[in-house]
Order: structure tokens, then C-alpha cells, then sequence
């Protein structure tokens, strides 16, 4: 039985986020947190234009939240729009930027190198654009753009790595883009700080979260 509402609860989980997804697309969606709060449930969207999704006086949200209500029976939903800091860091708005890109008659290569240029000018720490599906000729295959560092499995790629993903409808078929981006302020296993006043010693800080040179003049 618990199986089964847990199940039940991220498959709402999913279709909520997918609903909101689409009715925030126009605004460049970001991301979305929900939580369970003990009086409500609180939603948290990341928006490139907040406006766009809050509507005049509040129009649009209130909408959005009275289909949560009605449609997925989500307890008093409670919407907080916040607008994101930095589009060319956010892997959800870069895999949409692209997706458009690839539906305006660009070519692969193209979008993906001018993506990435924009990631490592907004000094990203590590970033993969992977461009898949048939993005040169009848037969499916996939092109990969990476810089810096990326992790794929444990611990610092469920905490550490934003992942994003959108699709590109073309004449051909359709191209998936998946983005996955390095979080700035979050600290690798191999993270070091190397002092220079502890060379003499032999001595290595195993604390920060980059690789840093302190000049300290004695």
C-alpha cells in the first residue's frame, strides 16, 4: 500500500511539473520545487521573465493554482515566481535556447558551440551539451560538447550537477538536447585549496570549494 501512494505521488509529482513546464515555456522555465508544507504546498518556479507568469495582477498565477487545485488535487497550492539569476547558467533555459535555435534552421554544431561559448563567458566551472536524434542525415546520432568538469554518478552528480532537457521538432524527426551543468558553489571530493606559505611544509588544505593559489608574502 505504501508502494503504491509513493508511486502515485511521483507520478502527480511529474505531470505537475510538466503541466507548469508548459504553461511557463513562453517565460523560459527554469525549474520548479514543490514541498508539502503542514497548511499548503508551496511551489517554487524559476523564471527567465516572471512577468510573464504572473500576469496582470496576479492573473496567471492565480489560474495556474486553481488548475493545480482542480486537476492534480494539490492541496492549496501556493506559487512563488522568482526570476533566475543567470540564463546561460541555467541548464533548463540553455537546452531550451538551443532546442529554439535548432528549430529556426540552425545547424548543430552551430547552437552547440554558441551555447557553449555563452556557458564558459558566464565562467561556468563544467558543462555537457549533448544534441541527439537526426541532426545530419536520415540516421539518428548524437553530438557531445563539454568544458570543464562533469560527474555522472554519486553523490556530487545527484547534489552537484543541474540537468536540463527540451525537444526540437524538425521535418526530419525530433532532436532531444540534454544539458548538464556543474553548479558553481558546489564543493568535488577533489577540491583543494593550495596555499603557498605551506609548500615549505609539504603541507596540502584539503578546504574551499576551487583550486586556489594564495600569494602570502612572509
Amino acid at each position: 500500500m505504501k508502494e503504491r501512494k509513493f508511486i502515485n505521488e511521483n507520478i502527480k509529482r511529474l505531470l505537475v511539473t510538466e503541466y507548469i513546464k508548459k504553461e511557463t515555456d513562453s517565460a523560459g522555465f527554469g525549474g520548479m520545487e514543490m514541498k508539502r508544507n503542514l497548511m499548503d504546498t508551496s511551489i517554487r518556479l524559476v523564471v527567465n521573465k516572471p512577468g510573464l507568469v504572473i500576469g496582470r495582477r496576479g492573473s496567471k498565477v492565480q489560474e495556474i493554482e486553481e488548475t493545480l487545485r482542480r486537476r492534480f488535487q494539490i492541496e492549496a497550492p501556493r506559487i512563488e515566481v522568482m526570476e533566475v539569476k543567470n540564463p546561460d547558467l541555467n541548464p533548463q533555459i540553455i537546452s531550451k535556447k538551443i532546442a529554439m535555435s535548432l528549430e529556426k534552421g540552425w545547424a548543430y554544431r552551430k547552437a552547440g558551440n554558441t551555447a557553449l561559448r555563452r556557458i564558459i563567458e558566464s565562467d561556468a566551472r563544467g558543462v555537457m551539451i549533448k544534441i541527439g536524434g537526426k541532426i545530419s542525415g536520415e540516421r539518428a546520432r548524437s553530438q557531445k560538447f563539454f568544458y570543464g568538469s562533469i560527474k555522472y554518478s554519486g553523490e556530487p552528480a545527484r547534489s552537484g550537477i543541474g540537468y536540463g532537457y527540451s525537444v526540437a521538432k524538425l521535418k526530419l524527426g525530433v532532436i532531444g538536447v540534454t544539458v548538464r551543468l556543474l553548479n558553481k558553489e558546489y564543493r568535488l571530493p577533489d577540491d583543494i585549496i593550495v596555499r603557498k606559505e605551506n609548500l615549505k611544509k609539504g603541507v596540502i588544505s584539503d578546504v574551499g570549494a576551487q583550486s586556489e593559489v594564495t600569494d602570502k608574502h612572509e
